[in-house]
């Protein structure tokens, strides 16, 4: 009895999160340009910001790009790394950035004003030695630097916005980006071109109030998290996601198509964790987290045939995506009715237990 109790209770707050968050939205909302990719380093409306580049298909060895960067603490259980802190919860800035070649390197926690320069327009976005982001929407110039490995690309970003999250505390939203560049790996360079997503997210927290750590007890209560990107056909991605509490999570789909349809999908979607890896990964601050190994997707379509697929996680992982992971992965199955099949990208925060 108390069992059910519970998952009744988690499913009720998840679907009540999940209202005041507006993620079940049916349609995008548009979103001011001049405010995409503000660091908010200073003021009270906003306290933290993230952004990521996202690749997910890159050539072998590295197969994918991770690159998560978090400014200041959301105030959420799943990604306040509330271990690293570089001066403040405000004044530090973690940074998870990597490929399958690279992994399990490479996360840092840098101080926002002595190692950063953070225009607060967002126009440049200067990380220590290793990331910059400059420009303004919709032309970006990415460049990522780390030992023995180098990527310098020029990214278009579509005015195909999809809003992931949207409230009056959290706005969490990306776009579909045409990029074309040189990727340098021990030496060897070669030119690469692709598509990828450019993800933003802005929060308020109590750190407006008082600058130290959120309380646990002040935390939303999201505590479990998958963020999927893969990549179906030259100009189209599909976006999996998943948030909720307790081991629940919330499903949602989203389909950007350069040339064509654009879809999100919050109703009916299903997600299954089938399979776990057998030992888990172990963070810095000795918080073990078991990962998934197989998901499995239910896209249901508006007409036509869903989308169902098959996912299994299979690289090394980087810690740093909060207090989660990041990873390559596999993926088959039918899109419109057609059979699918390549690699993607996961983020995966769990449910986590400290050692000893």
């Amino acid at each position: 009895m108390g069992g059910a109790v519970r998952r009744r209770s988690a499913a009720a707050l998840i679907a009540a999160a999940r209202r005041f968050l507006n993620g079940g939205a049916e349609t995008d909302a548009p979103f001011p340009h001049r405010e995409f990719l503000r660091p908010h380093t200073t003021g009270r409306r906003y306290t933290a910001a993230h952004w990521n580049v996202v690749i997910p298909d890159l050539p072998a060895p590295h197969r994918f790009l991770g690159c998560a960067t978090l400014v200041g603490r959301p105030g959420m259980r799943a990604f306040d790394i509330d271990h690293a802190v570089a001066g403040s919860p405000r004044t530090t800035l973690t940074l998870a950035v990597g490929t399958a070649a690279t992994a399990p390197d490479w996360f840092s926690a840098y101080h926002v004003f002595d190692d950063c320069d953070l225009l607060p327009d967002g126009s440049r976005l200067r990380v220590a030695d290793v990331l910059t982001i400059a420009g303004r929407f919709p032309s970006y110039r990415i460049q990522i630097r780390r030992p023995d490995f180098a990527l310098d690309l020029e990214a278009e970003c579509a005015d195909r916005i999809t809003r992931f999250i949207r409230s009056p505390v959290y706005d969490h939203l990306g776009y579909p980006a045409t990029y074309r560049g040189t990727l340098r790996w021990h030496g060897e360079s070669r030119p690469v071109e692709g598509l990828l997503s450019l993800e933003y997210a802005r929060v308020s927290s109590t750190t407006a109030i008082a600058d130290r750590p959120v309380p646990r007890a002040l935390k939303m209560p999201i505590d479990v998290f998958t963020w999927q990107v893969i990549k179906l056909g030259p100009r189209t991605l599909l976006m999996l996601a998943g948030m909720g509490m307790g081991g629940r999570m919330a499903p949602a789909a989203y389909l950007k198509d350069l040339d064509g349809e654009d879809r999100r999908q919050v109703r009916g979607v299903r997600l299954d964790v089938l399979e776990y890896h057998d030992e888990p990964v172990i963070a810095p601050d000795g918080a073990r987290t078991r990962l998934p190994r197989r998901f499995r997707w239910f896209i249901p379509a508006g007409s036509g045939s869903p989308t169902e697929l098959s996912v299994v996680t299979d690289s090394h992982v980087i810690y740093g995506l909060g207090r989660g992971w990041l990873g390559g992965m596999d993926y088959e199955g039918t899109h419109n009715g057609q059979p699918v099949a390549g690699t993607g990208y996961y983020e995966y925060v769990g449910l986590a237990r400290n050692v000893g």
